[in-house]
């Protein structure tokens, strides 16, 4: 299998994984590899969903510095901070949300794999986790500057669309949200350019920073940027399937531009 940033498979085992460059023996190494079928993860059951925002509940701000950090300063976990890296993909309190592709759906925290790629979890065709979202949990929270890193399949096993088929068709000015399940807050970020990667290019250090931060695209622990700007990207597998793989990526980048409260379940 060769290499690539994000899933899109077609068949069992034809899998691949989130591109990171990961500090390994105190040497930079890029580490981008397939994923493979018996790879473990965590069964996870999803809780009913929360109602989507309303589109008035939706901030038109525009991007500023998150108040109240210090640039540099290591960010603080509150999600899944009890697990290492390397630990199975599990559930986390949040949904992503973009309403104008239709896509609403459940995020695991994923780490790395032993090969140290970024995982990107798969299963039988009727999987929940080809409807799922991917947050890669080495990297910033919703809200927190620096990279909140999305990823998900575009297709599952035997051609049948998942969670980001349309991820292609979000555009500029678009709004996206996080609902953290356990306030109810929603983050709303907007999407301010989308592009497309070829495999080199979407595995160069220039584009695996802009996905990650600069921070996590070099193995350390994710900090808080100078600008203590919060972003996000979204990726998932574009181009032309080899029978392996895709090849090319399919990105969305974003600012948070506010937060507003969820109404309460029904």
């Amino acid at each position: 299998m060769g290499d690539a940033m994000v899933l899109g498979s077609r068949r069992r085992l034809a899998l691949t994984a989130v591109a990171a460059l990961i500090l390994v023996g105190g040497a930079t190494e890029g580490v981008v590899r397939g994923l493979h079928g018996g790879d473990t993860v965590a069964v996870v059951e999803h809780a009913t969903p929360p109602p989507s925002p309303s589109p008035g509940a939706t901030p038109a701000g525009t991007p500023t510095p998150t108040p109240g950090w210090v640039s540099g300063a290591t960010l603080p976990r509150s999600l899944q901070a009890s697990l290492d890296l390397h630990a199975a993909a599990a559930a986390v309190p949040l949904r992503f949300q973009a309403p104008s592709i239709g896509v609403d759906v459940p995020v695991l925290g994923v780490g790395l794999t032993p090969r140290n790629a970024v995982d990107a979890p798969e299963g039988p065709a009727g999987s929940s986790l080809w409807d799922d979202g991917f947050w890669y949990r080495g990297g910033a929270e919703p809200g927190q500057p620096g990279v909140f890193a999305m990823a998900g399949h575009v297709d599952r096993v035997g051609g049948a669309p998942a969670a980001f088929w349309n991820l292609h068709r979000i555009a500029a000015g678009a709004m996206v949200g996080i609902v953290d399940q356990r306030t109810r807050t929603v983050w709303h970020y907007r999407i301010t350019e989308t592009d497309e990667f070829d495999d080199r290019t979407a595995n160069g250090m220039a584009v695996l920073s802009r996905i990650y931060g600069p921070d996590v695209a070099t193995g350390r622990p994710a900090t808080v940027p100078a600008d203590k700007l919060a972003r996000i990207s979204i990726i998932t597998c574009a181009g032309t399937w080899n029978g392996t793989q895709y090849d090319h990526r399919f990105v969305a980048f974003g600012d948070l531009v506010g937060e507003t409260a969820s109404p309460p379940p029904a």
